[in-house]
């Protein structure tokens, strides 16, 4: 399959689904202090433990978009970023 081909800077989605979504919230507000940011939440788990969030974050290269993405996953309340 072929690398789709990205133009930046661009507005990249994450999706992110965790178990606590103060904690959550919280260390993104801190993570990406200095990084302009729309989060959202989407969806709760029927039993209310999950909580999904729409992240939208400007990104200028590749690189950057990949630092993002490992910083999400470092979150330890955070269970799968896409």
């Amino acid at each position: 399959m072929d690398k789709p081909e990205i133009n930046y800077p661009c507005q990249w989605p994450y999706k992110i689904i965790g178990s606590n979504s103060e904690v959550i919230k919280q260390t993104i507000r801190n993570l990406l202090e200095n990084i302009e940011y729309q989060i959202s939440e989407s969806n709760r788990s029927k039993s209310g433990k999950f909580t999904s969030f729409n992240l939208s974050v400007q990104v200028d290269s590749e690189e950057e978009r990949n630092r993002i993405f490992n910083i999400l996953k470092s979150i330890p309340t955070v269970k799968m970023v896409m």
